[in-house]
């Protein structure tokens, strides 16, 4: 158990409104190193609450999250877990290659990294918006971005939000054969959430969300995610 990345025990997760909505439900699972979890559910369902919960960045209502592996919650980002956000996340005073070597200049490398994420933008076909900024790439270029940002640093866990929410289903399968041969390289687990069933069955498991409960699926059969 020691060796777990991440250790959910019984996570209920409410906001506080007029309705009081629970978003997560007695949720319990683990992630390993080297593991690769496509997470679906319909729209709403908690998916991203718990892609957040996971990387530290919120806190459920009741039960306990733990790192077992990596250590106390203040220290997982960014050398240890890596967020790519379904929303924009580029910093926007920086150019490509800059926002992708940001990993690596906060945990404190000074050196190699523009050629690090120069040989990243290459790998996913993006050399030539090295020199771009934020502003001026697609919806779909700038998830390809944050993802090649977020493998920069080698993390042990990478959490991922729709990544190819804007990508054609051809563009989509190739970032994703890309994604998880770097992560393998650097024995980087996976966990994805997506409404794209190809995306899920490339997975080896799938957990699927449904009013906030969480439960495993052995196969993906290709219904509405």
């Amino acid at each position: 158990m020691s060796d777990l990345l991440v250790r959910a025990e019984g996570l209920w997760k409410h906001f506080d409104s007029a309705d009081s909505v629970e978003v997560l439900r007695d949720i319990s699972c683990a992630v390993a190193p080297g593991d690769r979890v496509a997470l679906v559910g319909p729209s709403g369902s908690g998916k991203s609450t718990l892609l957040h919960i996971f990387a530290g960045l919120a806190e459920p209502s009741r039960g306990r999250i733990a790192w077992p592996a990596l250590g106390a919650r203040d220290g997982l980002m960014p050398a240890k877990v890596q967020v790519v956000f379904q929303a924009p996340s580029l910093y926007p005073p920086l150019d490509v290659r800059d926002n992708v070597a940001l990993p690596l200049l906060l945990a404190g490398s000074r050196d190699g990294t523009k050629d690090r994420a120069e040989a990243l933008l290459a790998r996913f076909g993006l050399a030539d918006l090295a020199a771009k900024l934020p502003e001026e790439l697609s919806g779909g270029q700038a998830q390809r971005v944050a993802m090649a940002r977020a493998l920069s640093i080698a993390p042990a866990l990478i959490l991922a939000d729709e990544p190819t929410g804007q990508l054609d289903s051809a563009t989509a399968r190739t970032f994703l054969d890309t994604v998880l041969e770097i992560a393998a390289e650097s024995g980087s687990a996976v966990v994805l959430a997506t409404h794209d069933p190809a995306i899920a069955r490339r997975m080896d498991r799938v957990w699927m969300i449904d009013h906030g409960s969480l439960f495993a699926r052995p196969q993906f059969n290709g219904d509405a995610a």
